[in-house]
């Protein structure tokens, strides 16, 4: 299953940066700009874009750092894993929010800020909150911060490109003409980058997830992603974490729409092996859910408890 993550990730990435760089040459053909300038200004958008990411999560995020005498258990936590994994010990934070999550995000690895959610440390276990962070550390490990940051930037850029190219003025009609029809295919690719960007976030969920099985126990973190998807409430903060939903463990605005479904059944927070089951039944065979995953920044669920199952399995752990 590696290979496969680290084959399709690639292959995104190819993608991307080529629909990139092909929109931007189309741009410059059209304006008689030299590729060398072309290749710059790619190159400062996704720095810009790349510098301030974190403020504008700080901004959109109610969150303070942590203490090093709060949570004490976390902080051993975190820095266990991180020196097991050779990974720069990073801030924690804490954000003022109802809905069980956590990510990460930082320009680099060593600038790091791992946050968790109150409703996070007040709902589920101390093990299970271990599977979660391990998990949010796979990220740092990945450096998957960095790479999403920078890869969101491409189809910011062809939708402005787009925005720019249909609604500038024209003092001549065929280049009005020409502006338009670039346009409109910045905008085909500003769908179809925006899309890849999705699958490639995907993709690296399933890495973090590997790593946390890994480092603590699958079925931990299955717990986890099993009680923060089908177990409890998330609608009333679905807004306020939609801002930053790429970055969560799990996808703050998909889970609250099961939630609201399923939270007739399965209102509490212990699920039974049988009430599993019949949520990932249900996820699975709900044409909804397959249709919104393409749009989404996390895999459904279902497949991530059957991937965590996999590597219990590999690992020759009991279930």
């Amino acid at each position: 299953m590696a290979i496969k993550l680290w084959l399709t990730m690639s292959l995104t990435l190819l993608l991307l940066f080529g629909f990139l760089f092909g929109l931007l040459a189309a741009v410059g053909y059209f304006f008689d700009v030299s590729g060398y300038i072309i290749v710059i200004i790619a190159i400062f958008l996704v720095f810009l874009q790349w510098l301030i990411g974190p403020n504008i999560i700080w901004w959109t995020t109610n969150m303070r750092l942590l203490e090093k005498n709060e949570y004490p258990w976390l902080w051993k936590t975190v820095e266990e894993l991180c020196k097991k994994n050779k990974v720069p010990v990073p801030k924690i934070a804490l954000a003022r929010v109802g809905a069980p999550n956590a990510f990460v995000f930082g320009r680099t690895p060593g600038s790091a800020v791992l946050t968790v959610t109150e409703g996070l440390l007040n709902s589920l276990s101390q093990e299970e909150v271990k599977a979660v962070v391990a998990h949010e550390i796979g990220h740092i490990k990945h450096k998957d911060m960095i790479v999403m940051t920078v890869v969101s930037a491409i189809p910011v850029i062809a939708y402005f490109i787009a925005r720019f190219l249909i609604f500038a003025p024209r003092d001549r009609k065929r280049d009005a003409g020409a502006a338009v029809l670039i346009g409109f295919v910045a905008f085909i690719v500003y769908f179809i980058s925006n899309l890849l960007v999705l699958a490639l976030s995907r993709l690296r969920e399933y890495y973090a997830d590997r790593f946390s099985g890994i480092n603590t126990e699958p079925r931990l973190l299955a717990s986890a992603l099993a009680k923060i998807t089908y177990g409890l409430s998330l609608s009333a903060d679905r807004n306020e974490n939609a801002a930053v939903r790429s970055f969560y463990i799990a996808d703050p605005v998909s889970a609250a729409v099961e939630v609201k479904t399923l939270s007739s059944e399965y209102s509490d927070l212990s699920l039974s092996e049988k009430e599993l089951e019949k949520a990932m039944e249900w996820e699975k065979k709900n044409v909804l859910v397959r249709i919104s995953e393409y749009f989404s920044t996390h895999p459904a669920t279902w497949k991530r408890i059957k991937a965590l199952e996999e590597l219990n399995k590999e690992l020759g752990l009991k279930k």
